[in-house]
């Protein structure tokens, strides 16, 4: 007989290879249990009698060895990553406290610092009420209107405070404007920026007096000051008290620009203000008789 005609497996197919490691497969599975039981063997042995020396405490040590350390080297690692485990979870919840604290801490850093410079710009005003010795009340900002077309800010003291108009209104840096408007527990003041504001005013080095009108964007232009007065950058100009609204002697702001035209008899003089109103937060309202 042909030997190619012993396997007549369908193309494609490898049944008669399939056959061929069966046998093997199970002879090795064979080997394998006959190796467990004779380790399972050694170990009772072992157990039984720990005792009797010789070959087979041995052998038994030398297979049971290997398996013990690496069983106890499981249980030391696995111990490890339980520990670790739960040291991470101790820490992620004391960083959470920690985190908190410092929350804590921030908030009332922030609020002592707050006061700290709220102390600092009462203080100022303070200052002025007893260099002045005007009798005075000190009150807060509770709103800003520079947008509007009146240059004007609410304050929270009326007229159950002393507060009248046309009071003038100061801060620790200088003159702000005066009370045009007053109820109970609120009054208004128009900013010295605001173009319907006009102030008698004179320059501090060469005394030069004129009218500080306010522009409308945050400046001023001091008004009727001859071209044959000797006007600098950086001069300061005071209140001059003639007009009897605003003591004399109160800073209103210094000269940035001035320009002399020859066919004008008076001088373009820019002006900014003392005070920087975008960052009031209190004020002084002087309680000033204003002259008749």
């Amino acid at each position: 007989m042909n030997r190619s005609s012993r396997c007549k497996a369908p193309p494609f197919r490898h049944d008669c290879g399939m056959d061929m490691s069966v046998p093997k497969r199970k002879k090795n599975l064979i080997v394998l249990a006959l190796f467990l039981l004779l380790t399972l063997a050694m170990i009772s042995y072992h157990l039984r009698y720990p005792e009797t020396p010789g070959l087979v405490r041995i052998a038994v040590l030398e297979i049971t060895g290997p398996v013990q350390s690496t069983l106890t080297a499981s249980v030391h690692a696995l111990r490890d990553t339980w520990a670790d485990y739960l040291h991470l979870i101790g820490l992620r919840q004391e960083n959470r406290e920690l985190k908190k604290k410092i929350d804590e801490l921030t908030n009332e850093l922030t609020r002592y610092r707050e006061g700290y410079l709220e102390a600092q710009r009462l203080q100022t005003l303070f200052s002025l009420q007893q260099e002045l010795k005007i009798p005075s009340v000190v009150a807060k900002v509770i709103d800003k209107s520079q947008a509007t077309l009146f240059k004007t800010i609410l304050l929270d003291k009326g007229t159950s405070s002393g507060v009248r108009t046309g009071q003038p209104v100061l801060s620790g840096k200088g003159v702000v404007g005066r009370i045009i408007e007053a109820s109970p527990n609120v009054s208004k003041a128009l900013l010295i920026t605001d173009e319907k504001s006009n102030v008698d005013a004179l320059i501090q080095r060469t005394r030069a007096e004129g009218i500080l009108q306010g522009d409308g964007t945050g400046g001023g232009r001091l008004k009727y000051v001859s071209n044959l007065e000797d006007v600098q950058a950086g001069d300061f100009l005071l209140t001059s008290g003639l007009a009897g609204l605003y003591p004399k002697g109160l800073i209103l702001g210094s000269v940035t620009a001035f320009d002399k035209k020859a066919d004008s008899l008076f001088q373009k003089i820019e002006v900014i203000p003392a005070s920087d109103f975008s960052r009031l937060e209190e004020v002084l309202i002087l309680a000033y008789k204003q002259k008749k």
